[in-house]
Protein backbone atom coordinates (compact mmCIF):
# COMPACT_ATOMS: atom_id res chain seq x y z
CA UNK A 1 0.00 0.00 0.00
CA UNK A 2 1.13 3.54 -0.66
CA UNK A 3 2.16 5.64 2.34
CA UNK A 4 -0.63 8.16 1.64
CA UNK A 5 -3.25 5.41 2.13
CA UNK A 6 -1.98 4.50 5.60
CA UNK A 7 -3.80 5.82 8.67
CA UNK A 8 -2.47 9.11 10.02
CA UNK A 9 -1.21 7.68 13.31
CA UNK A 10 0.72 4.94 11.44
CA UNK A 11 2.39 7.50 9.19
CA UNK A 12 3.28 9.60 12.27
CA UNK A 13 4.93 6.61 13.94
CA UNK A 14 6.88 5.84 10.79
CA UNK A 15 8.27 9.36 10.70
CA UNK A 16 9.43 9.41 14.33
CA UNK A 17 12.72 7.46 13.90
CA UNK A 18 13.75 9.65 10.96
CA UNK A 19 12.85 12.83 12.85
CA UNK A 20 14.78 11.64 15.91
CA UNK A 21 17.82 10.81 13.77
CA UNK A 22 17.74 14.21 12.10
CA UNK A 23 17.38 15.92 15.47
CA UNK A 24 20.35 13.98 16.82
CA UNK A 25 22.47 15.01 13.83
CA UNK A 26 21.62 18.67 14.43
CA UNK A 27 22.47 18.31 18.11
CA UNK A 28 25.84 16.73 17.35
CA UNK A 29 26.65 19.47 14.84
CA UNK A 30 25.73 22.21 17.33
CA UNK A 31 27.70 20.69 20.21
CA UNK A 32 30.65 20.05 17.88
CA UNK A 33 30.75 23.77 17.08
CA UNK A 34 30.84 24.51 20.83
CA UNK A 35 33.74 22.13 21.41
CA UNK A 36 35.71 23.09 18.30
CA UNK A 37 35.46 26.81 19.09
CA UNK A 38 37.13 26.26 22.46
CA UNK A 39 39.77 23.94 20.98
CA UNK A 40 40.51 26.43 18.19
CA UNK A 41 41.10 29.27 20.66
CA UNK A 42 43.34 27.06 22.81
CA UNK A 43 45.42 26.06 19.77
CA UNK A 44 45.56 29.65 18.51
CA UNK A 45 46.80 30.94 21.89
CA UNK A 46 49.25 28.19 22.79
CA UNK A 47 50.17 26.60 19.47
CA UNK A 48 53.10 27.62 17.23
CA UNK A 49 50.92 29.97 15.18
CA UNK A 50 50.84 33.67 14.36
CA UNK A 51 49.57 35.42 17.47
CA UNK A 52 50.06 32.29 19.57
CA UNK A 53 52.93 30.45 21.23
CA UNK A 54 52.13 31.56 24.78
CA UNK A 55 53.58 29.28 27.48
CA UNK A 56 51.03 27.20 29.35
CA UNK A 57 51.99 28.83 32.65
CA UNK A 58 51.18 32.40 31.55
CA UNK A 59 48.03 33.83 33.13
CA UNK A 60 46.94 35.73 30.05
CA UNK A 61 46.92 32.70 27.77
CA UNK A 62 44.10 31.08 29.72
CA UNK A 63 41.84 34.15 29.76
CA UNK A 64 40.53 33.75 26.18
CA UNK A 65 40.33 29.97 26.52
CA UNK A 66 38.21 30.06 29.68
CA UNK A 67 36.01 32.89 28.42
CA UNK A 68 35.38 31.01 25.19
CA UNK A 69 34.61 27.90 27.21
CA UNK A 70 32.14 29.91 29.31
CA UNK A 71 30.24 32.11 26.87
CA UNK A 72 30.59 30.12 23.64
CA UNK A 73 30.95 26.51 24.73
CA UNK A 74 29.14 25.83 27.99
CA UNK A 75 26.41 28.47 27.75
CA UNK A 76 25.53 27.37 24.23
CA UNK A 77 25.43 23.75 25.39
CA UNK A 78 23.21 24.83 28.27
CA UNK A 79 20.68 26.31 25.87
CA UNK A 80 20.95 23.33 23.52
CA UNK A 81 19.85 21.11 26.41
CA UNK A 82 16.38 22.61 25.86
CA UNK A 83 16.38 22.17 22.09
CA UNK A 84 18.06 18.76 21.84
CA UNK A 85 16.17 15.73 20.62
CA UNK A 86 14.22 13.81 23.26
CA UNK A 87 15.93 10.65 21.99
CA UNK A 88 18.99 11.47 24.12
CA UNK A 89 19.12 9.82 27.58
CA UNK A 90 17.83 12.07 30.33
CA UNK A 91 16.10 14.55 28.02
CA UNK A 92 12.67 12.98 27.76
CA UNK A 93 11.12 15.34 30.28
CA UNK A 94 11.33 18.90 31.53
CA UNK A 95 13.11 18.02 34.76
CA UNK A 96 15.94 16.24 32.97
CA UNK A 97 16.49 19.18 30.63
CA UNK A 98 16.47 21.67 33.49
CA UNK A 99 19.03 19.63 35.42
CA UNK A 100 21.40 19.45 32.45
CA UNK A 101 20.88 23.16 31.72
CA UNK A 102 21.72 24.01 35.33
CA UNK A 103 24.93 21.95 35.23
CA UNK A 104 26.17 23.57 32.03
CA UNK A 105 25.32 27.10 33.12
CA UNK A 106 26.87 26.67 36.57
CA UNK A 107 30.06 25.36 34.97
CA UNK A 108 29.99 28.31 32.54
CA UNK A 109 29.88 30.80 35.41
CA UNK A 110 32.83 29.08 37.12
CA UNK A 111 34.79 29.19 33.84
CA UNK A 112 33.95 32.89 33.35
CA UNK A 113 35.14 33.77 36.85
CA UNK A 114 38.29 31.76 36.21
CA UNK A 115 38.81 33.66 32.98
CA UNK A 116 38.45 36.95 34.80
CA UNK A 117 40.94 35.85 37.46
CA UNK A 118 43.45 35.10 34.71
CA UNK A 119 43.19 38.55 33.12
CA UNK A 120 43.22 40.23 36.56
CA UNK A 121 46.46 38.48 37.47
CA UNK A 122 47.96 39.11 34.03
CA UNK A 123 47.34 42.86 34.29
CA UNK A 124 48.23 43.23 37.96
CA UNK A 125 51.94 44.11 37.48
CA UNK A 126 51.11 46.85 34.96
CA UNK A 127 47.94 48.00 36.76
CA UNK A 128 45.85 47.91 33.58
CA UNK A 129 42.17 47.63 34.46
CA UNK A 130 38.86 48.71 32.90
CA UNK A 131 40.77 49.60 29.74
CA UNK A 132 42.91 52.16 31.57
CA UNK A 133 46.66 52.07 32.27
CA UNK A 134 46.94 53.41 35.81
CA UNK A 135 50.75 53.70 35.59
CA UNK A 136 50.91 55.59 32.30
CA UNK A 137 47.60 57.39 32.76
CA UNK A 138 46.19 56.49 29.37
CA UNK A 139 43.30 54.53 27.86
CA UNK A 140 43.62 51.53 25.60
CA UNK A 141 42.28 51.58 22.05
CA UNK A 142 38.52 51.81 21.54
CA UNK A 143 38.21 48.15 20.49
CA UNK A 144 40.01 47.06 23.66
CA UNK A 145 37.87 49.29 25.89
CA UNK A 146 34.65 48.02 24.30
CA UNK A 147 35.85 44.43 24.69
CA UNK A 148 36.63 44.97 28.35
CA UNK A 149 33.38 46.69 29.29
CA UNK A 150 31.25 44.23 27.35
CA UNK A 151 33.10 41.50 29.21
CA UNK A 152 32.33 43.08 32.57
CA UNK A 153 28.68 43.43 31.60
CA UNK A 154 28.49 39.79 30.55
CA UNK A 155 30.06 38.57 33.80
CA UNK A 156 27.89 40.68 36.10
CA UNK A 157 24.75 39.72 34.19
CA UNK A 158 25.78 36.07 34.39
CA UNK A 159 26.12 36.36 38.17
CA UNK A 160 22.64 37.87 38.37
CA UNK A 161 21.30 35.20 36.02
CA UNK A 162 22.75 32.43 38.18
CA UNK A 163 21.07 33.82 41.28
CA UNK A 164 17.69 34.19 39.62
CA UNK A 165 18.09 30.78 38.00
CA UNK A 166 18.41 29.00 41.33
CA UNK A 167 15.55 31.10 42.72
CA UNK A 168 13.47 30.09 39.71
CA UNK A 169 14.15 26.39 40.32
CA UNK A 170 13.21 26.79 43.98
CA UNK A 171 9.97 28.57 43.06
CA UNK A 172 9.08 25.95 40.44
CA UNK A 173 9.39 23.23 43.09
CA UNK A 174 6.55 25.03 44.89
CA UNK A 175 4.53 25.40 41.71
CA UNK A 176 5.32 29.11 41.23
CA UNK A 177 6.54 30.76 38.03
CA UNK A 178 8.98 33.61 38.59
CA UNK A 179 11.62 35.41 36.51
CA UNK A 180 9.79 34.55 33.31
CA UNK A 181 12.32 36.63 31.32
CA UNK A 182 15.15 34.28 32.36
CA UNK A 183 15.53 32.83 28.86
CA UNK A 184 15.49 36.22 27.16
CA UNK A 185 18.14 37.58 29.51
CA UNK A 186 20.21 34.48 28.89
CA UNK A 187 20.26 35.23 25.16
CA UNK A 188 21.28 38.82 25.90
CA UNK A 189 24.15 37.63 28.08
CA UNK A 190 25.39 35.23 25.43
CA UNK A 191 25.06 37.91 22.76
CA UNK A 192 27.09 40.32 24.89
CA UNK A 193 29.72 37.66 25.50
CA UNK A 194 29.90 36.88 21.79
CA UNK A 195 30.32 40.59 20.95
CA UNK A 196 33.22 40.84 23.41
CA UNK A 197 34.68 37.66 21.93
CA UNK A 198 34.50 38.91 18.35
CA UNK A 199 36.15 42.20 19.31
CA UNK A 200 39.04 40.24 20.80
CA UNK A 201 39.34 38.21 17.61
CA UNK A 202 39.39 41.47 15.66
CA UNK A 203 42.31 43.04 17.50
CA UNK A 204 44.36 39.94 18.29
CA UNK A 205 47.36 39.15 16.07
CA UNK A 206 46.06 35.91 14.55
CA UNK A 207 46.11 35.38 10.81
CA UNK A 208 43.00 36.25 8.81
CA UNK A 209 42.16 32.56 8.10
CA UNK A 210 42.46 31.72 11.81
CA UNK A 211 40.23 34.66 12.70
CA UNK A 212 37.63 33.46 10.20
CA UNK A 213 37.69 29.91 11.57
CA UNK A 214 37.42 30.99 15.20
CA UNK A 215 34.72 33.59 14.54
CA UNK A 216 32.72 31.17 12.40
CA UNK A 217 32.80 28.39 14.99
CA UNK A 218 31.82 30.75 17.80
CA UNK A 219 28.99 32.29 15.80
CA UNK A 220 27.75 28.82 14.78
CA UNK A 221 27.77 27.60 18.38
CA UNK A 222 25.88 30.57 19.81
CA UNK A 223 23.44 30.99 16.93
CA UNK A 224 22.56 27.28 16.89
CA UNK A 225 21.64 27.51 20.56
CA UNK A 226 19.34 30.43 19.70
CA UNK A 227 17.79 29.12 16.48
CA UNK A 228 17.32 25.37 16.85
CA UNK A 229 13.61 24.65 17.48
CA UNK A 230 12.37 23.12 20.70
CA UNK A 231 11.08 19.74 19.49
CA UNK A 232 8.96 18.98 22.52
CA UNK A 233 7.33 22.37 23.12
CA UNK A 234 3.84 21.02 22.52
CA UNK A 235 4.39 18.36 25.14
CA UNK A 236 5.55 20.95 27.66
CA UNK A 237 9.24 20.05 27.76
CA UNK A 238 10.43 23.54 26.91
CA UNK A 239 11.10 25.82 29.88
Amino acid sequence: AQASTLPLHIRSLARQPAAAAMGAVKDVAAVSACVLAVVAVWVAMHGPLQGGGLPMGVWFGWHPVLMTLAFVGLMSAGRISYTASASWPGLVNKEGRRSLHRIFMSAALVAALGGYLCIFMAHLPALKYFGYDFKKGEWASLSHVLHIWLGYAAIFLALYQAGTGFAKVNALSRGQRVYTNHGTLGKAIMGTGLAAFLLAVYFWAWSIPMKIVISGLAAAAVSSSFLLPKPETKQGVAA
